[in-house]
């Protein structure tokens, strides 16, 4: 195959910048020092990705999703002396900017029609009303709280990106193939031990070590930035797979999803995440609601009960057993009677502050970004229910809740609307572990972490986008 007139041309330029950006990488290493090269490297990478993402956003939306997956592992291995949670901001911005440069594809502005997107919209309202908030100590803590609103310029992308099944199938794969990735490194942690620079990293705040220890076994946190967001992924990962795993495939990939599932099951264990074991039994038990009339169904449940109840009670132990059937047994645990309590005794702050405190004034954040604020300490709030009522007052919980109720309202709906089996297993596949991790948010601080935050606003877009699906596939059987 020749390359014609232009083809050569583009070719030319590409060798061109690349021998041009090798010499100057030799150099900066000569004279500069062995880290300028690196340096150098990394710069010339996002140089030819602002590229790419302004030709077309959709590089853009699977690396920021890449991004957050792998960059607490990266910045383990050489630790990066900038904030990436601000630059991984800024790349979602930049993300939404891109979608309207240099962009063929057709907006789809029904968008701003439905219920999701009305309840999204009044959410970020109320965030930047907290300005006003008189009990607020510092507007300082509110400009750093604006980057939460990057959330909403993602859940546009998103909506644009997933226009078809074909855009809403390639995500997934992407997704389960990189929580496998997570899930066998979790493993790898667990029976071979953690690589060197690992330990340097655990070793390099006092108290982590003694933190990451449970009755005597390290918690493992694969690739993540720690045991919780690692089980938590997990979690919500292995609820996809066992959802896709009974849906209209083939019986080989049924297999390779169900082993995989089994594979984020045992390595969420070793996190020692209790939250991420209870997630796995309520959205079991929510996808068993929703599919009660398939025999399959009754069938798998009837294996997973039999399994669950050998792991309860089986005279076998461990820590890693023992905190599984503790995540059952919550009278007898001395750290949930402790959240309990806590829950209890900061009610009545809640019910006399309907607008909450402020934004970023809880806890740690609180201590660092609005000193002197009653709520400001050494604490964690642990829920992230109490965290928005302590900081948003209980009219800002009440609207977070009525907007997940809409999400799943909204997906339960979906799936008893359509027809077709692959669009009604896809819907399942993001709302039974949006479901799940919506009742984990009351017992941690769930919903936005990373990468969890990417996939929670794919699923707002999925349950408004699915079943126009079902009309396009309606419409090609009748023509």
């Amino acid at each position: 195959m020749y390359l014609n007139r232009e083809g050569r041309l583009q070719s030319v330029i590409v060798v061109v910048v690349l021998l041009l950006a090798s010499l100057g990488i030799t150099w900066l290493i000569a004279n500069k020092g062995i880290l300028a090269g690196p340096i150098a490297i990394v710069a010339l990478i996002g140089i030819f990705l602002v590229g790419a993402i302004l030709v077309n956003y959709r590089v853009g939306f699977y690396f920021l999703f890449g991004m957050g997956m792998f960059m607490f592992y990266l910045d383990r291995i050489y630790h990066v002396p900038i904030p990436l949670g601000i630059v991984y901001d800024a790349l979602a911005a930049f993300i939404f900017i891109a979608l309207f440069i240099n962009n063929k594809d057709k907006k789809d502005w029904t968008l701003f029609k439905n219920p999701v997107t009305i309840a999204f919209i009044v959410i970020t309202a109320y965030q930047l009303l907290q300005f006003f908030n008189p009990n607020a100590v510092s507007h300082v803590a509110w400009l750093v709280t604006l980057r939460n609103n990057v959330s909403f310029l993602i859940y546009v992308v998103c909506f644009q990106l997933f226009s078809s099944i074909k855009e809403v199938n390639r995500f997934t794969v992407v997704w389960i193939v990189m929580a496998s990735i997570v899930a066998f490194y979790g493993l790898y942690q667990e029976y071979v031990g953690l690589t060197g620079f690992e330990k340097r990293w655990m070793n390099a705040v006092p108290d982590r070590m003694q933190l990451y220890m449970i009755w005597g076994k390290l918690r493992k946190f694969s690739m993540l930035s720690d045991p919780s967001a690692f089980g938590l992924f997990m979690a919500f990962s292995c609820l996809a797979c066992i959802v896709l795993a009974m849906g209209p495939f083939k019986t080989p990939l049924k297999i390779l999803l169900a082993f995989l599932a089994f594979v984020m099951f045992l390595s969420m264990s070793y996190s020692g995440t209790r939250t991420a074991m209870a997630m796995v039994a309520v959205g079991i038990a929510f996808f068993i609601c929703m599919t009660l009339q398939n025999k399959k169904t009754i069938m798998a449940a009837g294996a997973l009960v039999f399994l669950g109840t050998i792991i309860l009670v089986g005279p076998f132990y461990g820590g890693t057993v023992n905190r599984i059937r503790s995540t059952f047994n919550p009278s007898d645990d001395a750290s949930m009677a402790v959240r309990d309590n806590k829950r209890v005794r900061l009610q009545e702050y809640v019910l006399s502050h309907p607008i909450g405190g402020g934004l970023a004034t809880t806890g740690a954040n609180g201590k660092k970004y609005s000193p002197g604020h009653p709520l400001a300490g050494g604490w964690d709030p642990d829920s992230g229910y109490l965290l928005t009522a302590l900081e948003m007052g209980w009219i800002g919980l009440i609207i977070f809740q009525v907007f997940f109720f809409i999400v799943v309202y909204r997906g339960i709906q979906n799936y008893f609307a359509m027809d077709d089996p692959l669009l009604k297993t896809m819907n399942l596949t993001y709302i039974v572990p949006f479901f799940a991790l919506s009742v984990a948010h009351f017992t941690q601080d769930a919903m936005f972490q990373k990468p969890l935050n990417i996939i929670v606003i794919v699923t707002y877009a999925v349950v408004i986008r699915i079943p126009s699906f079902q009309r396009k596939l309606f419409s090609v059987e009748l023509v």
